[in-house]
C-alpha cells in the first residue's frame, strides 16, 4: 500500500506496491479488507453475508463506510438472504458499486 498526504483520495484502497501480487487472505488489516471488498464489488454486488462468509470480512458495514468516505460510489439495497447454516435474514444489506 502506498502512502499519500491525502488519505481520502479515491483509489487508495486498491493501490498496491505490486499489482501482480494476489490479495492475502490471512491479512486482516483494514487496508487489505478494503481491497478485498472493492475487488469483490467489481465482480458483482455483495451482501453482508457474502462478505462475512465468503471473504472473511467480519464487519462489512464500517469498511463500506470507509470506502464511501474515500470517494467510492457504493449503494445499499436491502434483500432477504440465508446464511450458510440456512437461517433466513430479512433486510440484509447488499452493496452495489456504481
Amino acid at each position: 500500500m502506498t502512502t499519500s498526504d491525502n488519505t481520502k483520495e479515491k483509489g487508495l484502497a486498491v493501490q498496491t506496491t505490486n499489482p501482480n501480487r494476489p490479495l492475502d487472505p490471512n491479512n486482516t488489516s483494514i487496508n487489505n479488507q478494503h481491497k478485498f471488498i472493492y475487488s469483490a464489488l467489481v465482480i458483482k454486488p455483495q451482501s453482508t453475508i457474502d462478505l462475512r462468509y465468503g471473504y472473511g470480512i467480519m464487519q462489512p458495514a464500517p469498511r463500506i463506510k470507509e470506502l464511501r468516505d474515500m470517494g467510492y460510489q457504493i449503494n445499499t439495497v436491502r434483500v432477504i438472504e440465508s446464511t450458510p447454516d440456512n437461517i433466513k435474514h430479512h433486510a440484509v444489506a447488499k452493496y452495489v458499486l456504481t
